[in-house]
């Protein structure tokens, strides 16, 4: 994943109050998420300071005694040398059986540890741990009690999730740390997903806004009948309804922002969104262009989060005023998110580990590949934008293909086009999931090392022959791909049905199959243990 981290704090600087983690009060649910954010590390003192180089901090977590290490990953890495960082690195445990954690009194319990250590190399040998702990233990050591959540930490007064929780050491290497702990449920369950969405896509203040909550079954078909299908607009504002699959709830916008998230309960089962932040308005009224991007639904920290970025086209979307606040553009941008994005399984069930962001006026351009005409990136897009793991361009102009480009982080999605939500799915499976395409002849092949869908090989240890049945099908299910002579194999389904999109989201914009899947669930992986 593509990351340079100072750029993304330029951007974040501006827009106060980003940060979300919130807990709907609990139910007594089989399954959560147990989730552990680092907010803040700050050095407060170090023996080794100036020796040893800058303080490189990195943690190690341990959730219900699930080890998480992110040394050396990419945001880890861009943090280097700096002694008081933000970096909100988001740790989970999806799908936690809460009747097999450790009960007392009634409740089920599970021990969290939170450890800061500062990366050393070369002659200063091995890595130093901080202190962070007024006690005599060195790490922050605490019980989370499931229903409803709360933390003790260090036999303290229990607090409430969702609070953030600050300690200091004592020793003579020691940091204030400052982490936050939430307990939901999952987002999806076998059988049941929930769609949360809110229109227009960047509300203006006075601007009536629209959430909206749709229960959907495992295929995303409106069939549920909820127990309760509720809309949340904080821990302790919500609106809930008995036995109809979809409902809206309203709110005036207001600066600088409003937070919402959805939850469905059908029988035992919960399932939560997850909160996501809006900005309302322009954010940096003073900055001149270009602007950072605005986040219209911000759900964590970069380390832990894929950042989409929409990109008006400038030939699609003219007019007076921010071409961010284009209508029809904002209206792309809420159909490319509400049913593009999460009209798609796998994007629909990790909702929760997306952040989406607006150019307010800055714009790109599409490729025109009838006349040669390359694509034009915004201004200052390797600069100020380079924290995007994919910028998307937005157009209509019909008789221009849609292209996904991993050294740019960019995509274009024609929305002129019947398939175009399919296009949006696609594209991104491209950048940033690096997924090849799967169709013939003329498109884009390459091989990825770890979780292929296309290969070079037919046969050998990398070879697609080999690979098959690793993704449940014979060793002779695949198929060649052959563009200017070179031959690449893929065993994803071909054309199985002409002229129906309906075959392979790498092929033509259908479902995903088991490389892809294989693929998203990678990346989505690394995503909940901080290396997103």
């Amino acid at each position: 994943m593509r990351r340079r981290i100072m750029t993304v704090l330029t951007a974040l600087a501006v827009v106060t109050g980003l940060f979300v983690v919130l807990s709907p009060p609990a139910s007594a649910v089989p399954l959560v998420n147990a989730k552990v954010t680092v907010n803040r590390i700050n050095a407060i003192s170090s023996d080794d300071e100036g020796l040893c180089g800058r303080v490189d901090w990195y943690v190690k977590v341990w959730i219900n005694g699930v080890a998480f290490n992110n040394e050396d990953t990419e945001d880890q890495d861009d943090r280097e040398g700096i002694g008081d960082i933000s970096p909100d690195w988001e740790f989970s445990v999806p799908n936690l059986d809460v009747a097999t954690l450790p009960q007392r009194d009634g409740a089920a319990f599970l021990p969290i540890v939170v450890e800061a250590w500062d990366e050393d190399g070369g002659f200063c040998l091995g890595d130093n741990q901080y202190d962070v702990s007024p006690t005599a233990t060195t790490a922050l050591l605490a019980d989370v009690r499931v229903a409803p959540c709360d933390v003790s930490v260090e036999g303290g007064d229990p607090i409430a999730c969702g609070t953030p929780i600050v300690r200091s050491g004592n020793g003579d290497d020691r940091a204030e740390l400052t982490v936050t702990v939430a307990v939901d449920p999952p987002a999806s369950a076998p059988g049941l997903r929930i769609r949360c969405t809110h229109t227009p896509a960047w509300p203006q203040p006075g601007e009536t806004v629209t959430i909206t909550a749709t229960a959907l079954d495992g295929a995303l078909n409106p069939t549920v009948v909820p127990n309760a299908l509720e809309i949340w607009l904080s821990p302790t504002d919500r609106e809930v309804r008995s036995g109809v699959g979809s409902f809206t709830r309203t709110l005036t916008a207001a600066t600088p922002s409003f937070t919402y998230g959805c939850r469905l309960t059908v029988a035992a089962t919960t399932i939560f969104s997850g909160w996501r932040r809006t900005t309302v308005g322009d954010p940096t009224p003073n900055f001149t262009f270009p602007k950072p991007a605005v986040p219209i639904s911000y759900t964590g920290g970069q380390g832990s989060r894929i950042d989409v970025v929409f990109i008006a086209d400038r030939d699609t979307y003219t007019g007076p005023g921010p071409v961010g606040l284009n209508p029809m553009f904002q209206a792309d941008v809420a159909l490319a998110i509400n049913t593009g994005m999460y009209g798609f399984d796998p994007y629909l069930t990790n909702q929760d580990l997306f952040n989406f962001w607006i150019l307010q006026d800055n714009t790109g351009k599409s490729m025109d590949f009838g006349t040669g005409d390359d694509h034009e990136l915004p201004v200052l897009w390797d600069e100020i934008f380079a924290f995007a793991d994919v910028g998307v361009i937005l157009h209509r102009k019909a008789a221009q293909r849609d292209f996904g480009m991993p050294d740019d982080h960019i995509a274009a999605v024609n929305l002129a086009r019947s398939d175009a939500m399919g296009v949006v799915r696609h594209e991104i499976g491209h950048v940033p999931f690096g997924l090849a395409d799967e169709y013939c002849c003329d498109a884009a092949y390459f091989y990825n090392e770890v979780a292929p869908n296309v290969y070079e090989d037919l046969t050998g240890d990398e070879g697609c022959d080999t690979d098959a049945p690793n993704l449940g099908r014979v060793r002779d299910a695949c198929r060649a791909l052959e563009e200017d002579g070179d031959v690449y194999y893929t065993s994803e389904p071909g054309d199985l049905t002409p002229g129906l999109m309906n075959d392979d989201v790498m092929n033509d914009n259908g479902p995903p199959n088991a490389a892809d899947i294989r693929r998203f669930n990678l990346i989505f992986g690394d995503c909940r243990i901080a290396k997103c």
